[in-house]
């Protein structure tokens, strides 16, 4: 399915509302795992149990992207994108009210959804720009701003003595704003030429298989990495509640720093190279991260992972342009891959902190790295041949 822009300008409220959706994204999704420990002691809850509440936002969002990708090609993307921001505003808005844990957890999960189908935003990127690395992790920034702002947004409110409930309702505040903003804005038109069909082409290429095992496995790791980092640090006495909030966001300014070096010289550099080196970096750090009992070395290794997290997303999706070619059906299979990685990646670490320990918890996520470097190891070995 081949597919051409519109030769329009592309206006700055364009920008503007896709950007504030990445950054709301970011925020409701690091805020769910900043006040995790706040959610286990408020609904009296398990570790399995909160690492099936992370995995019920994952898996909303993975059920979210296939289908949304469809119906965007037949009902348009604006429908869609605005229906995601109102489904992390119903989420989160009836989290800040709720007392039921049943409750919880279907609100949790509906705010996945609305997760994913903002994850569409990558697909009309691409359209855009053809597939630029530079591009994709400038858009990916703002998803990074919003990560990074949650956790000193929890330590603020904690600070004014405000319960975690303002900071569930407050992102779903704005979410309404977000959907309010895009409700307004041109979305720039995608015209299907003549003749064009759904392309099953990418389903016949065997490297659409190993961008889908980079997507489950990175995701895998990044969600674990989120959402437990807090828990994990923060029981174990490691560090104090304050500092391990600290040490999310961390995690986040150096994604944030890592995107925008990319955004800067992404289209210099071979994207199969990108994604190698920021697997290896995830490899190393996965590794160390749980050997280390000080704020400073905790820090540095943090740090040295958000940027191996950084742009490896991103890269790929630029990286996947071709082989996907705009297939609505391609790519929500693409981006639902790391919304399944997502899913399981909490769900064995939540399992392996209720029956072993909550280190344990972390010591899993090197597994899921182990098979990213591999699979991307097989994706620059395809790209050999290729160009920048």
């Amino acid at each position: 399915m081949d597919f051409s822009m519109d030769k329009e300008k592309i206006s700055a409220a364009f920008f503007a509302g896709i950007y504030l959706v990445m950054f709301t994204a970011g925020l409701a999704v690091l805020s769910t795992g900043a006040v995790l420990p706040e959610i286990v002691k408020d609904f009296d809850i398990g570790y399995d149990m909160a690492g099936l509440l992370l995995s019920l936002q994952a898996a909303g969002n993975m059920s979210a992207l296939v289908i949304s990708g469809v119906l965007s090609d037949f009902i348009g993307r604006k429908i869609i994108l605005v229906s995601g921001s109102l489904m992390i505003a119903a989420g989160f808005l009836g989290i800040a009210f709720t007392s039921s844990a049943i409750i919880l957890f279907a609100l949790i999960f509906i705010s996945g959804c609305g997760w994913g189908i903002s994850n569409l935003l990558s697909g009309v990127m691409n359209d855009i720009t053809g597939g630029s690395a530079k591009h994709l992790n400038r858009l990916h920034i703002f998803f990074a701003v919003g990560a990074f702002t949650a956790p000193f947004f929890v330590i603020l409110v904690n600070a004014l003595g405000m319960d975690w409930r303002v900071i569930i309702g407050a992102i779903g505040a704005l979410s309404v704003c977000s959907a309010i903003l895009l409700a307004k804005i041109k979305l720039p038109q995608v015209k299907r030429q003549k003749g064009g069909t759904v392309s099953l082409e990418a389903f016949k290429q065997a490297r659409y298989y190993i961008f889908i095992a980079i997507a489950f496995t990175y995701t895998a790791v990044e969600t674990v990495m989120n959402g437990w980092i807090t828990t994990y640090f923060q029981d174990t006495g490691i560090l104090t509640a304050v500092q391990a909030k600290v040490i999310l966001s961390l995690v986040w300014v150096s994604i944030m720093l890592g995107r925008v070096i990319i955004s800067i010289f992404g289209d210099k550099i071979k994207k199969e190279y990108i994604v190698i080196i920021c697997a290896c970096v995830i490899l190393i750090c996965s590794v160390i991260l749980v050997q280390l009992e000080s704020f400073i070395g905790v820090a540095v290794c943090v740090f040295a992972l958000g940027l191996g997290l950084s742009a490896l997303m991103p890269t790929v999706l630029a990286n996947a342009s071709t082989v996907v070619k705009s297939s609505g059906l391609a790519l929500g299979i693409l981006l639902s891959s790391g919304g399944l990685g997502a899913a399981v990646g909490p769900a064995v670490t939540g399992i392996a902190a209720e029956y072993l320990s909550v280190a344990a918890s972390i010591r899993s996520a090197v597994v899921f790295a182990v098979i990213l470097l591999i699979a991307a190891f097989i994706n620059y070995l395809f790209g050999r041949r290729t160009k920048v």
